[in-house]
């Protein structure tokens, strides 16, 4: 019997072929791909630069509108010339000058600070500059007031005798001061653009030894300031 067996089993098979069996796998998914564009990737650091600098110009224009900055006002409390004579020198007009202004800068914003990157005085005579000084910045807090002094001493030619000599008699000498300055304004963290207006300062200054004008005194004095935003 079990040779008959062995004789089936090695009879050929004439059918349609069998495929193997095969051992079920697990299909990992493939990780997805990274595709790396440089170019989109500009583009969106750009978009986002521009809309944050757009938002920030917004920003800053809406609170330029809301708190508009004043003018800053410059007033001359005092003004004495201990020294002030022509001299003939060598057929040359020689003015001697010893001058002192005492100044107030007053910001009147209740916002904004104020940064003094340049200030220059200078004291023109008759038309003729006569001296000029310059000072280190300064910063000045909102709604404050800060004293600033102006000196100027020497002696330079001048050509203004005829002027010196009418003033002189008539017990008041009148200097101008003119003031550059650059400035620009703070809010917290946000500084506005440079400003540079010009500063003007016509002074009636009592005549040295006229105790007629001395007794009379100088009056205190409003710079005009333009050009100032």
């Amino acid at each position: 019997m079990a040779e008959s067996q062995e004789i089936h089993l090695k009879v050929p098979y004439y059918g349609p072929p069998i495929p193997p069996s095969q051992t079920p796998s697990r299909n990992c998914p493939k990780p997805p791909k990274c595709n790396f564009d440089a170019y989109s990737l500009l583009c969106t650091i750009t978009k986002i630069t521009t809309i944050f600098l757009i938002t920030i110009g917004i920003i800053v224009l809406a609170l330029w509108l809301i708190y508009q900055p004043q003018s800053i006002k410059i007033y001359a409390e005092s003004a004495e010339l201990s020294t002030f004579n022509i001299s003939l020198v060598a057929n040359e007009s020689l003015l001697a000058y010893n001058l002192a202004v005492n100044f107030t800068f007053r910001n009147p914003n209740r916002k904004y600070s104020v940064y003094y990157e340049r200030i220059e005085a200078q004291a023109l005579y008759a038309g003729y500059r006569i001296g000029s000084i310059g000072y280190p910045p300064l910063r000045q807090g909102r709604k404050d007031s800060m004293p600033v002094m102006a000196r100027f001493d020497g002696r330079t030619a001048t050509e203004a005798a005829g002027t010196y000599n009418r003033e002189k008699a008539e017990g008041f000498f009148y200097v101008r001061v003119k003031m550059y300055v650059t400035v620009r304004l703070k809010m917290i963290v946000i500084e506005s653009v440079k400003f540079k207006p010009d500063v003007d300062c016509e002074l009636r200054i009592p005549a040295p030894g006229n105790s007629t004008s001395l007794a009379a005194g100088f009056v205190r004095t409003e710079c005009d300031v333009n050009n100032f935003s």
